[in-house]
């Protein structure tokens, strides 16, 4: 899940810097014609001419010039089967280091639980999980911060922290299941002095967003799959879904927003379908070794 954010600011300084080699916003035919009929600038004057561009923007204009790109992103993997058998399972899953194991992801995320929980944390949680259509937290609920291993580029390295409450439901069949809720998620960018001013001025992270809402919107849920053979399976459904507020600059080169739209919300499907199945196979593989010592 939080690869996908991670994903978010990818697509954003692809359209910021490397829009001429993005097959994503523009067709492959679209982009050899650009290259044989214009002069094709060095990827430095194309981020001195957008730097330039969206300095001379200001803060009077910003706002009113903003176009927000929705994207929304879907999947659900299923493991392989667990044969039985499975008394046990729901002292498992309430094991906090049991929900660690799915938030580590393909990239072995850094995870830390967040254990003096106060009011605006469970306030910004309940108004997650209302948005997100999660059960109603508990007392019993967990909270972790998890920072990804970011996304490089040349001179740039984009970090991102989200924090998830994570809880134990009564799922299918009588077994338990998992609800993760990205409650807010941060990003920061380390490196080139220059490019990670650009990163904060595109990404608006020069301003105070206190007051705005939060912009991405996730739910995962894990539940145990009773088999015909009495084995089980783990399924997780995940969405992310993102806001993006783009600025005049970087819209002009964006030549259809909705196409943007598609093929932002398929790309956050490729990272979902990328990084569930490798944390269902490390979550199965270690219920079935905790099997054995129990």
């Amino acid at each position: 899940m939080n690869k996908a954010v991670g994903s978010l600011f990818l697509i954003i300084l692809a359209l910021c810097c490397f829009f001429q080699d993005c097959a994503g916003f523009s067709s492959p035919a679209a982009i050899h014609q650009c290259s044989k009929n214009c002069p094709s600038p060095t990827s430095r004057e194309r981020f001195l001419l957008l730097a330039r561009a969206t300095d001379d923007e200001g803060p009077s204009k910003t706002k009113d010039a903003e176009t927000t790109l929705n994207l929304y992103g879907e999947a659900t993997i299923r493991s392989e089967s667990v044969p039985p058998p499975h008394e046990k399972i729901h002292e498992f899953f309430a094991l906090p280091e049991s929900a660690s194991l799915l938030l580590r992801g393909s990239n072995n995320n850094e995870i830390v639980e967040i254990t003096d929980v106060d009011d605006d944390l469970r306030k910004a949680y309940q108004q997650q999980c209302q948005k997100v259509g999660a059960s109603f937290p508990t007392a019993d609920d967990l909270f972790y911060d998890v920072t990804t291993s970011g996304v490089r580029f040349p001179g740039l390295q984009i970090m991102s922290i989200a924090t998830i409450g994570t809880k134990v439901i009564k799922g299918h069949a009588g077994f338990p299941a998992y609800e993760f809720v990205l409650i807010r998620d941060a990003t920061f960018a380390k490196g080139s002095r220059a490019f990670v001013w650009f990163f904060n001025k595109v990404t608006g992270k020069d301003k105070d967003n206190k007051s705005e809402d939060q912009a991405t919107q996730s739910l995962n849920r894990i539940r145990v799959l009773p088999m015909d053979d009495d084995s089980i399976a783990f399924e997780c459904n995940a969405n992310l879904s993102i806001s993006i507020k783009i600025p005049a600059v970087l819209m002009k080169i964006i030549p259809n927003k909705e196409e943007a739209e598609k093929t932002g919300g398929e790309s956050l499907c490729a990272t979902l379908n990328g990084d569930i199945p490798y944390a269902l196979s490390g979550f199965r593989q270690e219920y079935m070794n905790w099997l054995k010592n129990n």
